[in-house]
C-alpha cells in the first residue's frame, strides 16, 4: 500500500464517517463522552460557563450544568494478518475489508479524542504501536499495515502472538481484535482473549468472514481453489464444497458460543456487505 493509496483510504473514511455521523442523533460512543447529566443550582464560585442561560431566560434562575466524567480510553487494534484473511481474494476479501472498516473506526476515535494503537501479527513477529491521538496516527497506523499482498503465515502464530501482547498493554484499554475463522485450538484462543478481559480490559472480538464463499459456497464446486495456509490448489467437487462450508458455518457457532460462554463480546461480520453497514453493526 503506497502514500497515494493510504491518503485515498484515510479521506475516504473521513468522508464516509462524517456523513455516518450527521445521521445521527448522537455521537456513537468509542470511549470518550462528555455528556450534560443534570441541573443543581448555582453557587457563588461556579464557573459561569456552565451556567444554563437557556433556563434563566424562561425561568429567570440560574443553574449550573453537570456533565458525566470524561472517560478518554485507549483503544488497540489487534489485526490477524495471516494467509487465510486473503480468502476469497486479494482485491476484494477479508483483508481489504478489515483495512477499510479499522479505518473507519479509527477516523470515529480521532474525532472522539480517543487514543489509539495496533497490533499486528506478521510474517516476522508482530508489530506493536503505542496508542495516541494525534491527527497523523492513523496515517501512521495503515502504513504499517503492510500492504495487500499475501501471508505465508498461519493462525497458530497468530495465537501465540497474542499471547505476548498481555505485558504491553496499559491497563483499562479497549482491545479490538479482528480474526477470521480459521483457528484449529477455538478454546485456547478465548482462553487468551479472557485474560484481556479478567485484567480490566474491554475485549471484542470481530470476525471476518464471507457469507458467499465460506457461508453458502457459491461458485466453488468445480474450481480450483488454493489453501491459503498450505498453498495446495485442488477442484473441488460438490461433496467437499458441502463439507467446507459445514466446518464454516460450525467453527463460526462454536467461536460465537465460546466467546460468549467467557463473557467475551464478539460480532461475525460479512465482508460481502459494505464497510459502513459493518461499521453499524459494530455500534448497535
Amino acid at each position: 500500500m503506497d502514500t497515494d493509496q493510504i491518503n485515498d483510504l484515510y479521506w475516504w473514511a473521513q468522508e464516509r464517517v462524517q456523513g455516518f455521523m450527521s445521521g445521527l442523533h448522537r455521537s456513537p460512543d468509542f470511549g470518550y463522552s462528555v455528556e450534560f447529566a443534570q441541573h443543581r443550582q448555582y453557587v457563588p464560585g461556579d464557573s459561569p460557563k456552565h451556567i444554563d442561560w437557556s433556563v434563566y431566560a424562561k425561568t429567570d434562575r440560574f443553574l449550573t450544568k453537570l456533565y458525566e466524567a470524561e472517560s478518554n480510553m485507549r483503544t488497540f487494534f489487534v489485526l490477524d494478518s495471516s494467509s487465510s484473511m486473503y480468502y476469497p481474494n486479494e482485491d476484494a476479501g477479508k483483508w481489504e475489508r478489515t483495512v477499510q472498516v479499522i479505518t473507519l473506526i479509527a477516523s470515529l476515535l480521532q474525532k472522539q479524542r480517543d487514543a489509539l494503537g495496533l497490533f499486528e501479527v506478521n510474517d516476522a513477529a508482530a508489530q506493536f504501536f503505542e496508542s495516541s491521538n494525534k491527527e497523523e496516527n492513523i496515517q501512521l497506523l495503515l502504513n504499517n499495515i503492510r500492504g495487500l499482498q499475501e501471508r505465508q503465515i498461519g493462525n497458530e502464530i497468530f495465537l501465540e502472538q497474542l499471547e505476548t501482547l498481555h505485558s504491553r498493554l496499559p491497563n483499562r484499554s479497549q482491545i479490538l481484535i479482528f480474526t477470521d475463522i480459521y483457528h484449529e485450538d477455538v478454546a485456547a484462543l478465548v482462553q487468551s482473549l479472557a485474560k484481556f478481559k479478567h485484567t480490566n480490559h474491554y475485549v471484542r472480538l470481530i470476525l471476518m468472514y464471507s457469507e458467499q464463499f465460506e457461508i453458502d459456497g457459491k461458485g466453488l464446486s468445480g474450481h480450483q481453489v488454493i489453501d491459503y495456509e498450505t498453498r495446495k490448489k485442488t477442484y473441488l467437487t460438490e461433496e467437499e464444497v458441502h463439507r467446507y462450508t459445514n466446518f464454516c458455518k460450525e467453527q463460526l457457532s462454536t467461536l460465537e458460543l465460546t466467546s460468549r460462554g467467557a463473557g467475551i463480546s464478539i460480532d461475525a461480520l460479512n465482508v460481502d456487505e459494505d464497510p459502513v453497514v459493518l461499521l453499524r453493526k459494530l455500534l448497535a
